[in-house]
């Protein structure tokens, strides 16, 4: 997962319809680290792939695993060095920057996505 924090507000994609799991659902931007890879290069290629921009991975924030507990997922808190996020590919539908107040309001979310957002 890539936290990608702009003064107070996060910036989250909503899943496309297509994806298999948790479509149309708002999360931070994701995806798989490849087997030649860090997470850290994980990051940057994810953040290149989905949204366009080049960021630079700050710090590891929090491991999780998936509601139906089939994954694991790292949390990584980056940076955007160059570029403006959009939707480079069809993982998501939307992208929206939230402030903590608009992330309790949002839905559908994970809960357990916006109290880590939250405890930043």
């Amino acid at each position: 997962m890539i936290v990608i924090r702009n003064q107070n507000s996060f910036l989250l994609g909503k899943r496309g319809p297509h994806r298999p799991k948790a479509p149309g659902y708002w999360c931070p931007i994701s995806g798989h680290i490849e087997s030649n890879e860090t997470q850290e290069e994980a990051v940057r290629r994810e953040a290149r792939e989905e949204i366009g921009v080049e960021v630079r991975p700050l710090n590891k924030i929090a491991t999780t695993q998936t509601n139906d507990k089939t994954t694991l997922l790292h949390w990584w808190l980056a940076e955007i060095t160059d570029g403006t996020p959009t939707l480079a590919n069809d993982e998501n539908s939307e992208l929206g920057w939230f402030t903590p107040t608009e992330l309790q309001r949002l839905a559908p979310t994970f809960q357990e996505d916006i109290a880590i957002l939250l405890s930043l």
